[in-house]
């Protein structure tokens, strides 16, 4: 079904299913009765309509934004957060100022990672030496190494990464025990991966 959309004096049209795709006060006020005010058959928004578009073709599926230091993303932040659209604020917001940096230590869905890249999308992350991509509008926490987490870690006599068991954490070292034969050394913490 299409939907009409006058915002500031320019018309949009799109479909129900675009504006569902994503949970916003446009998806709402499509769901629900609202006082919105119809104009020959399309809901009135009084707000910047060059703005909108960037709302509107972010909800379609691009992943265009305004160039990183442009008041033009800054404007796109505010229609963002005035129209409840979380996954794109939270974009921008990465974007903007990543919450986190390579070599962190986070947690997502309750699982430990370390971010190896941070890129616009989000970031790119490492466990058990296998890379993942985790969405900039996921949930992201920082999280420290404990004993008894399986990390991988510098193993100096084979000279690669290798996965083992934090025994301890003293200061700015802790102590892996190595899978197999290959023992335990002390290693710095900074270079611990999950």
């Amino acid at each position: 079904m299409i939907v009409r959309f006058n915002v500031g004096g320019q018309l949009f049209i799109t479909s129900e299913d675009t504006v569902h795709g994503h949970e916003s006060m446009l998806s709402v006020m499509l769901k629900h009765p609202n006082p919105a005010q119809i104009i020959d058959g399309a809901f009135f928004i009084d707000r910047d309509p060059a703005m909108f578009r960037w709302i509107l073709n972010f909800m379609r599926g691009s992943v265009i934004l305004p160039a990183r230091d442009s008041q033009e993303l800054m404007q796109l932040k505010e229609e963002a957060e005035y129209f409840a659209l979380d996954s794109l604020t939270a974009k921008i917001q990465h974007v903007m100022c990543p919450s986190f940096a390579v070599n962190d230590h986070v947690t997502v869905r309750q699982t430990k990672f370390t971010v190896v890249a941070v890129d616009d999308d989000g970031y790119k992350m490492t466990r058990g030496g296998k890379a993942y991509k985790i969405n900039a509008c996921e949930t992201v926490e920082s999280t420290p190494v404990d004993v008894g987490d399986v990390i991988m870690a510098y193993h100096v006599p084979s000279r690669k990464r290798k996965p083992g068991i934090c025994m301890s954490i003293e200061g700015k070292h802790c102590t892996v025990q190595f899978n197999g034969d290959l023992g335990q050394e002390e290693c710095i913490y900074k270079s611990v991966r999950f």
